[in-house]
């Protein structure tokens, strides 16, 4: 009274193909984890130009600021020689 489903040789092939299958899924896999990995060198990469170019603002920026405090430091002195001049 027990039937089989499939023959011997349906579950060979059957068990082939899901071999090939796996196989593919490795493969895919596989190739996921290389994309993930120059993803990530190229997140680093980046960060880095990212914090370069922060650094660098900042320093264009803290000279023009430089620049800002001696022009009014010079004109503060020069409005004190004008009233000492008078």
């Amino acid at each position: 009274m027990h039937e089989q489903w499939y023959d011997n040789k349906a579950l060979f092939e059957m068990i082939q193909e899901l071999k090939k299958d796996i196989a593919g899924l490795n493969t895919q896999i596989t190739e996921t984890n290389r994309l993930i990995r120059e993803y990530n060198d190229l997140r680093r990469k980046i960060d880095e130009c990212e914090r370069g170019l922060a650094d660098i603002t900042g320093h264009s920026k803290g000279t023009k600021d430089t620049w800002g405090y001696i022009v009014g430091g010079f004109g503060i002195l020069m409005a004190i020689v004008m009233l000492a001049v008078r």
